[in-house]
């Protein structure tokens, strides 16, 4: 479910201006954040044409190892909703601009730098659509979310820049800071298809984080363990249980 930028399929959807969706059936969240140098490696074009790989630096990695991907309406059977709106075609900023306010829009591109490529319409689109929440209210609970999960994990990650992790290291770290997240967390590690041979690795990807769906709001609840998702472990993809984190320097 990794995002590009460029054509997805049909009609726009009438939701664009923030408003509340019809909330589709679904059971939990799945919270997506990227390992931004990870990400950038995987395609040349993405260092050169995406700005939010062109802005990536040591800082800002530092400041935010995990950045928002999405907050996805999930449910147990896999049959995952998606354009509850109707669907949309064009590149992600053709797309129309969603009104959020601008304390909530600086907020959220914090989180997602991906916003400088209009990624937040497309996630909107998409999956927010399906959560039956305004744009306001779905957009701050990702990066809330974000917010917390970097709190827990972002130092132990941004400290392995450039070498390798062990996946038990970085759920001690969980442990440590939010106990009820380390048993909702899975580690997504997959190897870039970058022209740098030294860099065809695998890498630490993705970080995905399960959540509830309160029954009350509809909006995401307490974390919940992984394997009510229906994954059978923690490790997707790391060899020997650990990871390389790249580095935005390198």
């Amino acid at each position: 479910m990794h995002w590009r930028i460029g054509l997805v399929a049909l009609a726009w959807l009438p939701f664009a201006d923030g408003a509340g969706a019809a909330r589709a059936d679904f059971d939990y969240y799945l919270l997506a954040l990227s390992v931004a140098p990870a990400f950038c490696e995987d395609e040349p074009q993405r260092k050169r044409g995406y700005a939010q790989c062109k802005a990536l630096t040591e800082h800002g990695f530092k400041t935010m190892p995990l950045t928002l991907h999405g907050l996805w309406p999930n449910r147990f059977d896999r049959r995952h909703p998606a354009w509850c709106g109707g669907e949309a075609r064009g590149a992600f900023c053709s797309l129309p601009a969603l009104q959020l306010s601008a304390d909530a829009r600086a907020r959220l591109a914090r989180a997602m730098p991906a916003m400088a490529d209009c990624l937040e319409r497309y996630q909107w689109a998409k999956h927010g659509s399906c959560a039956g929440l305004d744009a306001g209210a779905y957009f701050a609970a990702a990066a809330a979310l974000t917010e917390r999960v970097n709190r827990a994990l972002g130092e132990a990650i941004a400290g392995h820049a450039g070498r390798e992790v062990g996946l038990d290291v970085l759920r001690q770290a969980l442990a440590r800071a939010d106990p009820a997240l380390r048993d909702a967390v899975i580690f997504d590690c997959r190897t870039p298809r970058t022209p740098d041979p030294a860099k065809r690795r695998p890498m630490l990807r993705e970080v995905r984080v399960v959540f509830e769906r309160d029954p009350a709001t509809g909006a995401p609840g307490r974390p919940l363990d992984f394997t009510r998702a229906g994954a059978k472990h923690y490790n997707s993809g790391c060899p020997r249980g650990r990871a390389y984190v790249d580095s935005p320097l390198d």
